[in-house]
């Protein structure tokens, strides 16, 4: 037995290892910039970087929390190479691609479980929104991220300096820029402005008050029969403005698409319901994880009376580069289908 007892000590002896038990840090793991620099997926964000002079700050102390679009996500936005970036305003640049970075380190388990549109600083000075969806009634855990709209594909990346997220598309800010100020400066919209200020529901756009706007592009428009000429021939005291043209507005609320698909992992229900202003018509606006592609998309449905009315029109929208244009009273969605043609909106 003392034989034995000898030759155990022997053998612990000879197995220990000093190195094994000091800690050492990860040589492997990269600061901020160097760390985008070196993925491959991300090369387009890097030149962003790059360009907006933010790769020295990165690399710095932290810390820092980088949220990275992908390559593909920078292509639904029309820019395929680094040198796309060139063209483009860079102090614009400079604050668009500062709204992706945080001056703090966010994890996941640092967002409140099923919070919606919780604030945090950029270091473009302006503040984003992230909603977690964590559990739903049915239960397990789901922990779907977004950051302004923007889903998030991988989580908790470990820097050096901070920690990263990778996102399925580029956000969006439109900063100081209203509503109002975004539709006028996009002329693929401009029937559709023609049509709110012609009926007087144009001015309320560029005041503090916050909308979501469906906003259908010109070919939308000339689907249900409404073109430039067409509305400029209108008589407006024949038609109900709040229906032909009203039917776009959601007033006072602010909604990502990607809020639907966090309210459906929430509590079941991927829709919100509400009237039109002054009216009776009744309106549906739901959306999420739509097929065949599994991206985000919304719908808008309209009815004739209250939730069991006619349904009149539906329209859908899955164009994830176009929708969430975040301004300073709200959100602008793109629209590729018109409502309601100017007979339906006779008044009686």
């Amino acid at each position: 037995m003392i034989l034995a007892i000898g030759m155990q000590i022997l053998l612990l002896a000879s197995c220990k290892h000093d190195d094994l038990t000091i800690a050492e840090p990860n040589e492997n793991i990269r600061p901020a910039a160097d760390f985008v620099k070196n993925n491959y997926e991300m090369r387009l964000f890097y030149a962003a970087i790059k360009k907006a002079g933010y790769v020295d700050e990165l690399n710095g102390t932290g810390p820092f929390t980088i949220l990275a679009p992908t390559d593909e996500a920078f292509n639904r936005m029309g820019v395929y190479s680094p040198s796309d970036f060139d063209k483009m305003n860079q102090d614009s640049l400079k604050k668009v691609i500062g709204y992706h970075l945080m001056p703090r380190k966010l994890r996941v388990s640092d967002i409140p479980n099923n919070g919606i549109d919780v604030r945090y600083a950029t270091l473009a000075g302006s503040d984003l929104y992230v909603s977690r969806a964590s559990t739903n009634p049915n239960g397990g855990a789901e922990n779907e991220l977004y950051f302004s709209g923007s889903e998030v594909l991988r989580q908790d990346v470990v820097l050096a300096n901070g920690t990263l997220h990778v996102l399925d598309n580029v956000m969006k800010p439109n900063f100081n820029k209203t509503v109002q100020a975004w539709l006028a400066g996009h002329p693929d919209y401009s029937v559709f402005v023609s049509g709110l200020k012609k009926f007087n529901l144009w001015d309320q756009l560029a005041g503090t008050a916050e909308f979501t706007v469906f906003a259908p592009n010109n070919e939308a428009l000339k689907n249900v029969g409404i073109t430039a000429a067409s509305l400029n021939a209108m008589d407006v005291s024949k038609y109900q403005g709040e229906l032909l043209f009203g039917v776009y507005l959601l007033y006072d609320r602010h909604f990502f698409v990607s809020d639907t698909q966090v309210f459906a992992r929430i509590n079941s229900n991927a829709s919100f319901d509400y009237y039109l202003k002054n009216s009776s018509y009744y309106m549906t606006f739901g959306g999420g994880k739509l097929y065949p592609t599994f991206k985000l998309g919304y719908g808008i449905s309209l009815r004739n009376d209250g939730p069991t009315g006619s349904l009149i029109n539906s329209a859908t929208s899955t164009i994830v580069a176009k929708n969430d244009n975040l301004c300073s009273n709200g959100l602008v969605h793109h629209l590729a289908d018109g409502m309601v043609k100017p007979e339906q909106a006779i008044k009686k």
